[in-house]
């Protein structure tokens, strides 16, 4: 499955701006991640399965896009925490999309 091709910024999204996805492992979080990415935002892609979530990230960089994998369990707020700190270090967190 490849990520769809990178596309001019909509919706008024900025571009570089970082969106925090949970479930980005599969489903709905996964094609969230993907089309974000193609919008031009970095995302910080959260799921409990490191393999699942590590493809996410594979598909959208091999698109061109960036994003870091994050393995949490979103009802550990310690967990929580360490992926939003992660998201941090890409830049200014502006969206979640809590799937």
């Amino acid at each position: 499955m490849t990520a769809p091709a990178a596309q001019p910024p909509r919706f008024g999204f900025t571009v570089g701006d970082v969106v925090v996805v949970t479930g980005a492992g599969s489903g709905i979080g996964r094609a969230v991640a993907r089309h974000a990415a193609a919008a031009g935002l970095v995302v910080t892609a959260l799921d409990l399965d490191q393999r699942s979530v590590t493809a996410t990230v594979a598909d959208i960089e091999r698109a061109g896009g960036r994003a870091a994998a994050v393995v949490a369990d979103v009802t550990r707020a310690d967990q929580v925490e360490a992926g939003l700190a992660r998201a941090r270090e890409l830049g200014p967190v502006r969206y979640l999309v809590n799937n």
